[in-house]
């Protein structure tokens, strides 16, 4: 039997990474899922699981939705899979959400993926003065949350808002969910200090990121006069919205979510 590097040159790609090192397989599927019950894999997903990762008939397969929570199947083959044991009970997490002025294409479908990972639970979109694009396919964005769920090993993936404007945002917000305004004029504390400073009663935050272009004098002033409102520094240096985005959130999960 052939051993070392004269194995894997006669395995083809898709079985070195399904089978060789036993990747561990993970579908969103959006219908009920129960023990024993047999599914038909729709046409992504089957074409995923047999032609890309070449998964044999008796492959292990995992499955979640956020109200199910996530069960082991067993690949059948012709796109089928058997529901056989729950794994993961469903989770309710506290919310996170995200606010953010919309950027190109490539760069807010990685700040949603990397907010999936991180954990946002929500993610809305808002209009500031300074936003360049305001046409947002939300398809896309959720096709990218689930994607990262799948992956990172995620139950639930954030609900993807219709994008508002920044004062009807604001003025509709639920006042109990603190917002961490990361402010760019660099006069605020810390975005470290801020959040050691939040009572240890307080469970549901939103980061809010402004545009390329930064927040205009007046909105931010607006913000800063909102007492839910909490601006935090990001530091001396200036950063683009997706690293603002993800610098923060990391924050946050080291002081106040599941990292601390």
């Amino acid at each position: 039997m052939p051993t070392g590097l004269s194995s894997l040159a006669n395995l083809k790609y898709g079985d070195i990474f399904a089978e060789r090192f036993s990747m561990k397989v993970r579908l969103f599927i959006d219908v009920n899922l129960a023990s024993g019950e047999i599914i038909e894999l729709r046409k992504d997903h089957k074409h995923y699981v047999q032609n890309v990762l070449r998964c044999r008939s008796g492959r292990e397969i995992f499955v979640f939705n956020p109200n199910d929570g996530e069960y082991k199947a067993i690949f059948k083959g012709e796109g089928q899979i058997e529901i056989v044991e729950q794994t993961i009970e469903p989770i309710r997490e506290n919310g996170l959400s995200l606010i953010f002025a919309p950027i190109k294409f490539g760069k807010i479908d990685y700040m949603v993926q990397k907010a999936t990972e991180l954990g946002v639970t929500r993610i809305q979109p808002v209009q500031t003065r300074f936003t360049a694009i305001t046409r947002i396919n939300y398809d896309r964005l959720s096709a990218n949350a689930i994607e990262a769920a799948e992956q990172t090993g995620r139950i639930n993936f954030p609900h993807i808002d219709e994008i508002m404007s920044l004062e009807k945002l604001i003025e509709s917000w639920d006042k109990k969910q603190k917002i961490i305004f990361c402010d760019e004029s660099k006069t605020g504390k810390p975005i470290k200090q801020v959040l050691e400073s939040m009572p240890k009663t307080a469970k549901d935050f939103a980061i809010l990121i402004g545009p390329e272009g930064g927040f205009a004098k007046d909105e931010a002033e607006y913000l800063r006069g909102k007492k839910f409102v909490h601006p935090a520094s990001m530091g001396k240096r200036l950063l683009r919205a997706e690293t603002a985005a993800i610098a923060a959130l990391g924050v946050f999960q080291a002081i106040k979510g599941d990292w601390n």
